[in-house]
């Protein structure tokens, strides 16, 4: 089955965005839209390979209503390979406690 390369983020709780095997090592680009029309989104968005965590972003705001776009120079290119990283998010408000509602869009190479 091909990868997901369009996804809605509507809750707190951690969401593969490509599953180690997705073969989407070389991403383009990737932006991450803040839907919410107030609130603040903070993402934390990395690379995870058995229990281990690579951040991209670490609690990044992201103002309402504003795209952030991350390419090739932001260090997104990495092994999507079976044998490689899985791509993952977790978007809140900035405490945990409620989801902010995000469009991540990737585009590969």
């Amino acid at each position: 089955m091909p990868a997901t390369l369009h996804h809605n983020i509507t809750t707190v709780l951690t969401h593969n965005l490509l599953s180690a095997g997705d073969n989407v090592s070389n991403a383009k680009y990737i932006s991450i839209a803040n839907l919410h029309g107030n609130a603040t989104a903070n993402v934390d968005l990395f690379l995870n390979k058995g229990s281990d965590n690579y951040y991209l972003l670490k609690n990044f705001a992201i103002a309402s209503e504003t795209t952030l776009f991350l390419s090739k120079e932001n260090n997104i290119v990495f092994n999507n390979t079976s044998s490689g990283f899985s791509l993952r998010i977790q978007v809140d408000n900035g405490d945990g406690s409620t989801a902010v509602p995000v469009d991540v869009i990737i585009t590969k190479g």
